[in-house]
């Protein structure tokens, strides 16, 4: 197995886990302990993890540098981003958040016409081909560990639109506090994304509930649609009016509502 697949394969698990144990890799991937000692001191140094005795814990997946986050459950994130493309109807005006959920459901978008606002460059890049899709960017600070444009700039070109769908990418997933950003600015942006917005849509993999980051977006019952890859166990009761659209990974993703 090649180091990146090795990586790749503690990254999956620490999204998936939580948590590694230094003798269970090693019995996973056969190879030595301190080569796993040496792979995690590597995940330590980039942000993905904290080193503990005998293993290492996940940080909030959002405070992953995003070259990195891009690549932690990729499958999963592109399922959720195809589903979340069979909500756009031509000729519709959509925000899309910045992220790696957002960049997938940017390479799944077809539908056209279609005015698209983005923050994000990423997104921006897989619809700059697209002919019929007036792509508007908003401008504003760039932020490279983030990849997203935020800040006044930003801002004000979301309020001059009145868009149909949000598609909100989440950082952190809670019960009872809600949608939370790691930074300000992003939460900031967000928030106003899913103000000027008919319809709001969450998009959030699992690893994502039950974490709180520094700064509120909204609360749950904000959005209109959520959409992930498992039931929301975590999240307990969701609020009234939530419908809940779950990426699975046979032919046709189930769904189940709340009301």
């Amino acid at each position: 197995m090649f180091l990146s697949e090795r990586r790749q394969f503690i990254l999956d698990a620490l999204t998936r886990d939580g948590r590694v144990e230094v003798a269970q890799l090693a019995a996973s991937l056969a190879i030595s302990e301190d080569t796993v000692r040496r792979d995690l001191k590597a995940l330590a140094e980039q942000g993905v993890l904290q080193k503990t005795h005998g293993g290492a814990v996940s940080l909030l997946s959002s405070q992953i540098a995003f070259p990195m986050r891009s690549q932690v459950r990729r499958e999963v994130k592109t399922r959720i981003g195809e589903l979340a493309a069979t909500l756009v109807q031509p000729y519709q005006t959509v925000f899309i958040d910045a992220g790696s959920t957002a960049t997938a459901l940017a390479r799944a978008l077809t539908v056209q016409p279609l005015r698209v606002i983005t923050n994000s460059l990423d997104v921006a890049q897989c619809l700059s081909d697209q002919a019929q899709i007036e792509l508007i960017v908003t401008g504003g600070s760039w932020s490279t560990s983030e990849h997203h444009l935020s800040g006044n700039a930003a801002l004000a070109t979301v309020a001059r639109y009145r868009a149909d769908l949000a598609f909100i990418g989440a950082c952190a997933v809670h019960a009872r506090l809600g949608v939370t950003a790691t930074t300000a600015a992003d939460a900031e942006l967000k928030a106003a994304m899913l103000a000027h917005a008919a319809h709001g849509v969450l998009l959030s993999d699992a690893s994502k509930f039950g974490q709180i980051a520094a700064h509120h977006v909204a609360n749950l019952d904000a959005f209109h649609t959520l959409i992930c890859e498992q039931p929301a166990e975590a999240l307990g009761v969701l609020p009234a009016g939530l419908q809940l659209l779950l990426a699975q990974p046979e032919a046709e993703p189930g769904s189940s509502g709340q009301a």
